[in-house]
């Protein structure tokens, strides 16, 4: 192993480059829409929560829309555009009964989260949020809590912004994740996010699911004393073959907070760790192992910034055909362990580098921005 970097340190080596296009999230419903069963949404409002008020759209860092792998059909094929309930009228939920009533039907629906909602969970009991297809859930102003494990299964088209979810806390038992995408699920654009204390991990994508993207969300763990601060497993075992050839996943801008490992741990998918934040918390418990290559599983590990982590380059789980961690670019910061990647990864099948920041911009911009921020479910930072 590489000893302890020095304050500063960035790794060498090329950048990737990338191939096709992005396509924009959704569009805005009619203004003064009013839909059955719920409350209308004020006129103007984005659909997808991706655009900004009046229709603009971010050229700098933060796009408002649907990026990475999320915007595409599947390992080979095309665009996709990822609208999520598209342009159907928002509709203002205020108990937790509402939100899963609309959130769970066959409908294409933009659901406005007003107030904390729900009532928690520990194990695999409580309040668990079922999201499917064609689905936009925005939290109507910054810090928007809920009280409930989110699950996504066989679902495609879905957009989750603005949320809190907090967990009660790790342990070894086998409960619910924070969030959890599985089954066929596909085209899911998570954004602007929180995950914090996760029983079993934060936010895991496992048994075929695929084309997932989480931009500006933090994952966390503030509760000391626990010991199971794994935060996001990317198949549950080396044996999963509904998984090959799927798991593809984007991170991009998002921060993790005091996570002892998993950050991410995959295995079978093609993952692209790009433009994050890694800080320790020794006050919560070490930070052991940062991002995580395992079985058959191709990682681009590219212009991160890791501050305080125990080995931010983990190849001791590096297993199987085409298992590679290519580290390019990243900025190492009171960091011990290995800091060099392995091999050549895959190329991102679309555009990244025209927001893509230097790794020492991350942290700044990251603390800045990423989290349950947005002021409104149009927002765009």
């Amino acid at each position: 192993m590489a000893g302890a970097s020095t304050a500063g340190a960035t790794s060498t080596g090329g950048a990737t480059s990338t191939a096709g296009t992005t396509s924009s999230a959704g569009t805005s419903p009619t203004a003064g829409a009013t839909t059955t069963g719920g409350t209308a949404a004020t006129a103007g409002t984005a659909a997808t929560g991706g655009s900004a008020s009046g229709g603009s759209t971010a050229s700098g860092p933060d796009q408002c829309k649907a990026i990475g792998w999320a915007t595409r059909a599947s390992r080979t094929g095309g665009t996709v555009s990822v609208t999520g309930g598209g342009d159907a009228a928002p509709i203002v939920v205020t108990t937790f009964a509402d939100l899963s009533k609309y959130a769970s039907d066959g409908q294409a629906r933009v659901i406005h989260v007003d107030g904390t909602l729900g009532n928690g969970w520990s194990g695999n009991t409580g309040d668990r949020l079922e999201i499917k297809s064609n689905k936009t859930i925005v939290g109507l102003r910054a810090g928007t809590q809920l009280k409930a494990a989110i699950h996504i299964n066989a679902a495609s088209n879905v957009i989750l912004r603005n949320l809190v979810v907090r967990g009660p806390g790790s342990n070894e038992d086998q409960a619910w994740d924070n969030l959890n995408i599985e089954g066929s699920s596909k085209n899911v654009w998570v954004d602007h996010c929180e995950f914090w204390d996760g029983q079993d991990g934060n936010a895991d994508v496992v048994k075929g699911a695929d084309t997932v993207t989480f931009t500006w969300n933090i994952f966390g763990y503030a509760l000391p004393g626990h010991s199971h601060n794994l935060s996001n497993l990317i198949a549950s075992s080396d044996s999963e073959p509904e998984s090959d050839g799927k798991l593809d996943i984007t991170y991009m801008f998002n921060w993790w907070k005091a996570a002892a490992q998993r950050q991410p741990r995959c295995r079978y998918g093609q993952i692209h760790v790009v433009n994050n934040l890694y800080t320790g918390d020794d006050a919560v418990g070490a930070s052991v192992l940062g991002v995580s290559n395992g079985f058959s599983c191709n990682v681009l590990t590219e212009n991160n910034h890791f501050i305080n982590q125990g080995q931010p380059i983990d190849l001791g789980k590096q297993d199987g055909p085409g298992s590679v961690q290519q580290a390019v670019g990243n900025l190492f910061e009171s960091c011990t362990g290995n800091q060099k990647g392995s091999g050549t990864a895959f190329t991102p099948p679309y555009e990244y580098k025209s927001f893509m920041v230097p790794a020492s911009e991350v942290q700044a911009l990251v603390k800045k921005r990423a989290g349950a921020t947005l002021a409104s479910p149009t927002a765009c930072p």
